[in-house]
């Protein structure tokens, strides 16, 4: 008993190890704009001209996933790019409720901030999924949706997260947020492996070290536990865009796309495009042909 508890004591030891933050003015680009979101400051970006045009990005990520995709928009959008609560440069609170829902809301009130009426809304992997349930909640408010890679049917986290405790929680998520983790992530994401360089990293891991990060992703964690959102895609009425990679060294590939097949068939006013030689983030590695297929679904 006395191991046991030692054990215990040194692994709490580890968890609540002096973990080195810094401000997030030190992170801000020039193009930086906050706004106040149901009590939460939220971190976006506004660029370009044209119909208003909303992307939300995946688990882990943050407005710099698009940083290759939004030149390519501007001239036919006015593209807002925000980061969710628990990431990037917005608020982390820890006693904030992480389900899709709650974050499907979060983007109908950051368009009520702003002043939006109605926008297309486009979402990465778990932000597919949040901009879906925004739909659901409030259809009038979108024009249309682009989901890409959306995780409906396929868990983007390690089921067994949602089943740690403390203070193993704490732990994994010291190891999710250190370079080496992020490294293998990216590139088990990726068709390209070589465009996962020391500054792609850089820019995934720079808002891991703003405050409340690690204790943000702590309660996220108790929301981790497998999803398959079954019925969700059915309630969506609205014109849907979906967007898989296609990568044919991912040995999963074949269920992937029968995933991608099954959403269109969902979806009832849906239509279904695979990019070739890309993996799971199409806007980093083909956003010049994601830009085309978006502009002729959303232009009409």
């Amino acid at each position: 008993m006395f191991c046991i508890l030692l054990v215990y004591l040194l692994l709490t030891a580890a968890s609540f190890w002096p973990y080195e933050t810094a401000p997030i003015a030190l992170s801000a680009g020039k193009e930086a704009r906050f706004v106040t979101v149901g009590g939460r400051t939220i971190h976006y970006e506004k660029t370009g001209q044209g119909r208003p045009l909303v992307l939300v990005h995946g688990f882990a990520g943050s407005i710099y996933t698009w940083h290759r995709l939004v030149p390519l928009l501007a001239d036919r959008f006015t593209v807002y790019a925000l980061d969710l609560p628990g990431f990037g440069l917005s608020d982390k609170p820890s006693d904030y409720a992480y389900d899709m829902q709650s974050q499907g809301r979060l983007v109908l009130g950051f368009m009520d901030a702003l002043g939006l009426k109605t926008a297309a809304l486009a979402g990465h992997s778990m932000g597919g999924i949040v901009v879906s349930c925004s739909a659901i909640e409030a259809p009038a408010r979108v024009d249309a949706l682009v989901l890409i890679e959306p995780g409906f049917y396929s868990s983007q986290t390690p089921a067994f997260l949602g089943y740690l405790f403390f203070p193993l929680d704490r732990l994994m998520a010291r190891l999710f947020y250190t370079r080496a983790f992020c490294r293998i992530f990216l590139s088990g994401s990726y068709y390209d492996t070589s465009l996962v360089t020391d500054e792609v990293i850089d820019a995934y891991m720079a808002p891991t070290r703003t405050p409340g990060a690690l204790d943000a992703l702590v309660r996220m964690f108790q929301y981790s536990r497998p999803k398959q959102y079954d019925g969700l895609t059915e309630r969506i009425d609205r014109p849907t865009l979906i967007v898989w990679g296609e990568n044919k060294r991912n040995a999963n590939m074949p269920a992937k796309l029968q995933i991608a097949a099954r959403i269109k068939r969902e979806i009832r006013v849906s239509r279904l495009v695979s990019i070739a030689e890309s993996g799971h983030y199409v806007q980093e590695e083909k956003p010049t042909e994601l830009a085309r297929a978006m502009g002729d679904f959303l232009i009409k």
